[in-house]
């Protein structure tokens, strides 16, 4: 049996993949072989078809390897890789570094981020030196599968993480200060978190469908005077604005020191 994509770590980031790969007909199981230590992790795969192995030297040649693995493993799983092409999720670790450590493959790196679990994922892919825009259809494909892709040059992956990889922290912690406030104000914490949960759902759905830009539509929810302008007053004392765009480049700057080592 021929596999088409060798997986090498099968956590969750690793599971969605597979799981969108397979529920689009992209790939079948069958061409999927996936490689962790983890018994529980290789049952998950072995249910849906795959072929798996405890270590990554036991999977079988195929065109395309995905490294979905930490990148303090990384120096160890890299001599069993022998694909021709290398699709990387580490974050920090450059495509030169993967270039350097397995030195026929062509590179694609792609940050993607949790919400790819939920298939509501947006992941930023870039090229490598040698890699052509061929060697990273399936790539597009297999995360088109399960959110959105955009193009970026690999020197802008450290801002990729800090806005959409690390930013679903950044919305849950909004969720919870929200959520405390709601019981402050009387709701019991179920009510709250249904009411939370939901108004999260539909702003995000506003932001991504509506012509209209992130401003204009908190202008469109704000009257003069009203409940939402003494909120936003808050937040403008508080200067809240300014912490969250000052944290997403603190994001941006502790992956470029991870990335250095």
């Amino acid at each position: 049996m021929s596999t088409t994509l060798a997986v090498i770590g099968g956590g969750n980031m690793a599971k969605a993949i597979v799981d969108g790969a397979i529920a689009g007909g992209i790939l079948q199981c069958g061409d999927i072989a996936v490689a962790d230590p983890d018994e529980q992790c290789r049952a998950y795969f072995d249910d849906l078809g795959c072929t798996t192995a405890p270590l990554a030297s036991g999977l079988p040649t195929a065109p395309f390897t995905l490294l979905a693995v930490k990148p303090q493993v990384f120096d160890v799983v890299a001599p069993s890789v022998a694909s021709e092409v290398v699709y990387s999720i580490m974050a920090g670790v450059t495509t030169r570094r993967i270039s350097d450590a397995i030195p026929n493959a062509r590179t694609v790196r792609i940050m993607p981020n949790l919400p790819c679990c939920v298939r509501y994922g947006a992941a930023g892919i870039a090229l490598g030196e040698t890699a052509t825009e061929e060697d990273a259809e399936l790539a597009r494909q297999l995360f088109g599968a399960i959110g959105i892709v955009v193009d970026v040059k690999e020197e802008l992956m450290d801002a990729v993480t800090a806005v959409s990889g690390s930013g679903p922290a950044y919305v849950f912690l909004l969720a919870e200060a929200m959520i405390e406030g709601g019981m402050k104000a009387g709701l019991d914490e179920e009510t709250a978190t249904a009411l939370v949960g939901q108004t999260l759902r539909g702003a995000a759905e506003m932001l991504v469908q509506d012509s209209r830009t992130a401003t204009q539509l908190r202008e469109a929810v704000t009257s003069k005077g009203g409940t939402t302008a003494a909120a936003l007053a808050m937040f403008q004392d508080r200067d809240v604005h300014s912490a969250i765009a000052d944290a997403v480049i603190a994001a941006r700057d502790r992956g470029a020191e991870l990335g250095n080592g």
